[in-house]
């Protein structure tokens, strides 16, 4: 044993597995599956496969489940780790996270990260096909919209559409960006002179800040960065991120693959390369530098901050991210762990935990990193992917983890936490919910007469700080009421949804794509996909993973039970 590791460790304790939690952490993997089915029949919401058959209810659906699901995962996560730390000592903690953590968070970087390039690339073409027919329908009769004509290509739809002095610099609620940057995107030239003649400003942002320039360098269109340019673009502006206008040209490929798919942009790889060089040969020429943070620093400063963004920015842990994180939290836990046998610590304050001021403190914490991660048009908390992930997004889930943490120490044993489920539940639902997502969106259409735009932002990290912990309180107290024994479906299901849920992404966005033509509800696409992809891990789970060495690492060593003797097989023996 590691003396270090041995130093951290505490007496054994007393304490019962705690099965509610169990299932509860099984319950929200298993919703990820219904999620990430949903999402693309969620109107508002901008994922690989667009389904005609998108629905604001699917919206909300999955909104809901966005907003608690991992804050949830990182508390049930947290308890357990300090569960396993008091039974079993802080290097057992170690070995138990080497072994179901990061073993298949490495494992999965090359197998489910190429099969989700596989799954995305089937759902591009859906995409792509579901696009062009729809925008071909629209053209040809008088629903022709500015998004219409640019995504059909076609000159004289635009041409028809400009006659009518439309809006030019709005954001498309979808994706948040506005027409000349989707022509940016596209390359087309001849529609962007268009929209300018007609009045688009050159200095329009997207959502996230980006600018048509911003666009153009991202895919390599030199002939688009020379007529921005000519048209007075700023070469200096940044995104909300601080990005400057020649950073998109370090995206990485597929990344930069699955952006223009979604916007039915077909590239050739050799070319965007060949463009985005140029284009920012020209730019640096202009004086423009990489980041704000390399600004005044030299050329040493801005290469750190370079390599900096880029191991953030760059998407490697597209499917396993969440199993990253935990890696990153297990020093911080050490530390927690050495401190507590250093100093003596025992419980914490029950008020901080379970008392009603518990909302007094972590609301407010947890506020802050929400503050960075919410933007116009988005619900829920964001994902980092990076070798370094974003710190605010950490932040966000450590302290999710340290709740978890602190509630185990804190000995729930009569089931305070979660006391007011029954009344919890609904008004998170049914109250903070709808309210978070407005106040973000705007899709239910009633934020501009109940609140001024200056508001928008701060309701929303407060909405959606309350729904994220009252979610998480409420269905801790909902699965104390209802899984109060051990049961075998449920350890079964417990077992199994680690398998479910780092296996199902690929299916579920394959299924998307080859569905996409159905006739059918959204929902009803939704609930077969889910059956569907669930029903067939679940088979390859108990005859192709639980009893081998693939189960072992998830869930520990499982032993088939011995099947009966035949009849009359004794006596045959004998």
């Amino acid at each position: 044993m590691n003396p270090a590791a041995a130093a951290a460790d505490p007496p054994a304790l007393p304490d019962p597995r705690r099965h509610d939690l169990d299932a509860l952490r099984a319950a929200a993997m298993l919703l990820g599956i219904l999620y990430h089915a949903a999402l693309a029949y969620a109107a508002g919401f901008g994922w690989m496969i667009e389904d005609p058959s998108r629905s604001t209810g699917l919206y909300l659906f999955q909104a809901a489940v966005h907003g608690f699901r991992m804050p949830l995962f990182f508390v049930v996560s947290g308890f357990f780790t300090a569960l396993l730390w008091r039974k079993r000592g802080l290097s057992a903690v170690w070995k138990n996270r080497l072994l179901r953590i990061f073993l298949p968070c490495l494992i999965g970087l090359v197998t489910l990260v190429p099969a989700m390039g596989w799954a995305s690339g089937s759902a591009m073409a859906a995409r792509f096909r579901l696009r062009k027919a729809a925008e071909t329908a629209r053209t040809a009769t008088a629903d022709v919209t500015v998004w219409s004509a640019l995504a059909s290509g076609d000159v004289a739809a635009l041409d028809r559409v400009l006659a009518r002095k439309p809006p030019l610099d709005v954001q498309q609620p979808e994706s948040g960006i506005v027409p000349l940057t989707l022509v940016a995107l596209q390359g087309r030239e001849d529609l962007a002179r268009r929209l300018l003649d007609a009045g688009a400003s050159v200095h329009a942002t997207n959502r996230d800040g980006n600018t048509p320039l911003h666009a153009a360098v991202f895919l390599g269109r030199t002939g688009l960065v020379e007529l921005l340019l000519a048209r007075g673009a700023n070469v200096h502006a940044r995104s909300v991120s601080g990005e400057s206008t020649v950073q998109p040209a370090r995206a990485d490929w597929a990344a930069t693959e699955f952006i223009a798919g979604l916007f039915g942009v077909k590239l050739d790889r050799a070319e965007v390369e060949a463009g985005r060089a140029v284009a920012v040969r020209r730019l640096t020429a202009l004086g423009v530098e990489e980041s704000a943070a390399g600004q005044g620093t030299g050329e040493a400063g801005r290469r750190i901050s370079e390599v900096f963004r880029g191991l953030i920015d760059t998407p490697v842990f597209i499917v396993v991210w969440f199993l990253w994180f935990l890696c990153w939290l297990l020093p911080v836990f050490s530390a927690y762990a050495w401190l507590a046998r250093r100093f003596g610590w025992g419980a914490p304050p029950r008020w901080l935990v379970l008392g009603p001021a518990r909302w007094l403190v972590w609301v407010p914490l947890v506020l802050v990193p929400q503050a960075f991660m919410t933007w116009e048009g988005t619900y829920g908390p964001d994902t980092s992917m990076g070798l370094v992930p974003m710190p605010h997004v950490l932040a966000y889930y450590l302290l999710f983890f340290a709740f978890g943490v602190l509630y185990h120490e804190a000995d729930d044993s009569r089931g305070e936490l979660g006391r007011g489920w029954r009344w919890l539940l609904p008004v998170s639902l049914l109250v903070l919910l709808p309210l978070g997502v407005e106040a973000a969106t705007g899709h239910l259409r009633f934020r501009d007469r109940v609140l001024p735009p200056g508001l928008f932002h701060v309701a929303t990290v407060l909405l959606q700080g309350l729904y994220a912990w009252a979610m998480t309180f409420g269905c801790i107290g909902a699965f104390r009421e209802w899984v109060r024994t051990a049961s075998p479906r449920v350890r079964y299901l417990s077992d199994s949804a680690y398998w479910l849920y780092l296996g199902h992404l690929p299916l579920v966005i394959w299924a998307q794509g080859a569905m996409a033509d159905w006739p059918l509800p959204g929902w009803l696409k939704c609930l077969l996909i889910s059956a569907a992809v669930t029903g067939l891990l679940l088979a390859v789970y108990e005859w192709g993973v639980r009893y081998t060495w693939v189960g072992a690492m998830l869930n520990g060593r499982k032993l088939r039970k011995p099947s009966p003797p035949a009849p009359g097989s004794a006596a045959v023996a004998g």
